[in-house]
């Protein structure tokens, strides 16, 4: 089996930015609500909220979206906070 490789953001779209920019092959775009329930990723990217974030999208971002997708990656897996 492939190895799947993801970069998350606020949005999908924002999440294929990143990803068109930095010239990234084969990685899946998602954001941060995206249902992904079974899905495994040998390496995973998720962006933070940088811009406009309030005070509660930063708490909701680092309680709730980091650990959900940290599940998402095996132990032996890549898993970066950006």
């Amino acid at each position: 089996m492939k190895d799947r490789y993801a970069l998350v953001a606020a949005t999908e779209h924002i999440a294929r930015q990143y990803i068109d920019a930095f010239g990234l092959k084969d990685w899946e775009a998602y954001g941060y609500t995206a249902a992904v329930t079974g899905a495994r990723f040998e390496r995973l990217v998720i962006m933070r909220p940088h811009w406009n974030a309030t005070a509660a999208e930063l708490a909701e971002f680092e309680t709730e979206f980091v650990p959900h997708w940290a599940t998402r990656v095996p132990p032996d897996g890549v898993y970066k906070v950006i």
